[in-house]
């Protein structure tokens, strides 16, 4: 019987003076060799014109679990990263041209974020039911081609002190989860603590905070920065760091398996999500259908045939969202005494600007931008700055010109109440861009903003 590509090859080792026979899968072989397929250049930004979509319900039968990258690098879990891998390879093995493979996974996303698309899917509330989209048809184009049902996605759980740096699941070569246009250096790495604070998120009360309205930049998603832009941005210069182009790297859909796993985490301390009305998102199923879902069969994930291991807790139980007055022209935030007490408590508490419009106006390739309460001369190591509040972010891609604002949730716990004291009441907001390690770039300019509000 002739063997398939998927089929076990013999090796000979020597061992002194022994010969020792083994058998090893030819993907194996494939993989060290480079042979598990890369996206064509050229095509991972186009899609065919599709015919007329049908409507896809989700309504998994069963609902499994999607496993940490730590997770799955337990011994336990061998034949299950195993059979994910294999399944990742076929994939990224399928010709270029065909609309499930992996060049067209990624031409699904860089269509939707390109500089002419006036419905960018990061800048209102398509970002997390989109994605989540990409990841439920990628992971049913993965059971195909895998011949197991069983398979699920794995989360980059980056929020833990324990995962701060690449799963390790990901980094050897000659493995389909590897990729060699990856920068896992610099002051970037390991990801610290405020790069990837959940909290602030975790306590937004409303959607169209947390996850935007129908309308771009209206305000943009505070689930865009953060978190979710600063783990791009640690594989500067690299794919993952490229807004377009991110789904090259397998990494990706870990690192947004985590997003939509925040999101879960967001409904399960208690927060609603809205209704999407007839909005719809589209992608090719795994018969190379072309389909469209509501965003409102996306919002409970047990539809969609899965669960996570575990989820992030918030640290507030109860958040109340007050709004501060800005005084636009002099960018400055009054408190009465008795907000100024209760900051100066115990309880986390959280800085939410909407729409800050600095960035627009700053140096077209920086990413991070710093908060202050005060001026900020350029050179500023940001951290150790005494009115520094947090840093909000974006991801950069090739020939776009990032044009709009961005939202920020910030943690000011410990910070606010005795800054505000301090200052008799009044704090005067500053932006700077940032460099890579942190430093500013440039004096801090008055930070322009639709609304700023505290929640706690």
């Amino acid at each position: 019987m002739p063997f398939s590509r998927r089929d076990f090859i013999r090796q000979t080792l020597m061992v002194g003076p022994v010969a020792m026979v083994f058998w090893i899968e030819k993907d194996v072989v494939a993989w060290a060799a480079g042979e598990c397929g890369l996206p064509a250049p050229g095509a991972d930004c186009t899609l065919p014109t599709p015919g007329t979509p049908q409507r896809f319900i989700p309504n998994e039968p069963k609902v499994l679990t999607r496993y940490s990258a730590r997770e799955m690098a337990d011994p336990s879990k061998a034949t299950q990263l195993q059979q994910f891998r294999t399944a990742i390879c076929a994939v990224r093995d399928l010709p270029k041209d065909d609309v499930i493979s992996w060049t067209k996974q990624v031409a699904q996303h860089c269509i939707h974020c390109a500089s002419t698309n006036t419905s960018n899917i990061h800048y209102d509330w398509q970002f997390l039911p989109w994605h989540r989209g990409l990841l439920y048809f990628l992971e049913r184009v993965l059971r195909k081609l895998g011949k197991n049902d069983d398979i699920r996605m794995v989360y980059w759980d980056w929020e833990n002190s324990a995962s701060r740096t690449l799963p390790t699941i990901y980094a050897p070569a000659g493995q389909p989860l590897y990729w060699a246009n990856r920068n896992l250096s610099g002051p970037r790495w390991p990801l610290t603590d405020d790069k990837v604070d959940v909290q602030p998120l975790l306590a937004l009360p409303n959607f169209d905070i947390f996850g935007g309205t129908s309308k771009q930049r209206s305000p943009v998603p505070a689930s865009y920065s953060g978190p979710h832009a600063n783990v791009h941005n640690a594989f500067s210069p690299g794919d993952m760091a490229n807004l377009q182009f991110s789904p090259r790297d397998p990494v990706f859909y870990a690192h947004h398996s985590n997003i939509d796993r925040l999101w879960t985490s967001w409904v399960a301390a208690g927060h609603k999500n809205p209704d999407f009305g007839d909005a719809r998102v589209y992608f090719y199923d795994e018969n190379r259908q072309w389909r469209y879902v509501l965003m409102n069969d996306l919002r409970d994930e047990s539809k969609l045939g899965y669960k996570y291991s575990s989820l992030m807790r918030t640290q507030v139980s109860t958040a109340t969202l007050q709004k501060i007055t800005l005084n636009k022209t002099a960018n400055r935030m009054g408190f009465a005494p008795q907000a100024i007490q209760r900051m100066k408590g115990t309880g986390p508490e959280f800085l939410v600007i909407q729409n800050l419009h600095n960035p627009e106006k700053m140096a077209a390739d920086a990413v991070d931008f710093g908060v202050f309460a005060g001026a900020a001369a350029a050179g500023t190591v940001a951290r150790s700055a005494k009115g520094f509040l947090g840093t909000v972010s974006r991801v950069l891609s090739s020939g776009h010109n990032h044009e709009g604002p961005l939202s920020a949730a910030l943690n000011v716990s410990g910070k606010l109440g005795s800054l505000a004291e301090g200052n008799k009441g009044a704090l005067d907001l500053t932006v700077a861009p940032l460099d890579a390690s942190g430093k500013t770039t440039a004096a801090a300019a008055p930070l322009v903003a639709d609304d700023v509000f505290v929640v706690g």
